[in-house]
């Protein structure tokens, strides 16, 4: 029942199912609001549809993504990664490599305890991916995801 939430939501073709006869108005409204993890699952396939994104990172942050991704199945160590300047980097994900990361930061947010540093490393690693990956409309433009809020975003930001 979830994959098929999820493959009518990224085919664009969701649409609530119609709750039971004796379910309350309440449980009704419950039901039809988004379930995060139709959310995610329409990420992971958007990230399945790339060949690969450019992300922009401090080295440390870097560093925190690798390790924690590394024993993903899917994530591959990219063959390079390029110091950019003032300690940032910049490497090349394939989208492969990214739903793995995604997994990994997903589980790491929900697991996690709240106000310390891999739930805030982790939600919004994870959040801006997801900003990014949202407008991604098949039209062959580069994904650049960059993990500085000290940098000013251009239009492929």
């Amino acid at each position: 029942m979830l994959k098929q939430k999820i493959e009518a939501t990224y085919q664009g073709n969701s649409t609530p199912t119609a709750p039971p006869a004796a379910a309350s108005p309440s449980a009704s409204a419950a039901r039809q609001e988004e379930d995060p993890r139709v959310t995610h699952g329409v990420l992971l396939l958007k990230a399945a549809g790339v060949a690969s994104v450019d992300l922009i990172a401090h080295r440390d942050t870097w560093e925190w993504l690798t390790a924690l991704a590394v024993d993903h199945d899917h994530f591959r160590t990219p063959p390079s990664v390029e110091d950019v300047e003032e300690g940032r980097v910049q490497t090349v994900l394939s989208g492969r490599s990214l739903i793995g990361l995604l997994i990994k930061l997903w589980d790491t947010r929900h697991a996690a305890t709240p106000l310390e540093a891999d739930w805030a490393l982790a939600t919004t690693t994870y959040n801006r991916i997801a900003a990014d990956l949202t407008g991604v409309d098949g039209e062959g433009q580069t994904i650049r995801i960059v993990l500085d809020d000290g940098l000013p975003h251009t239009d492929n930001d």
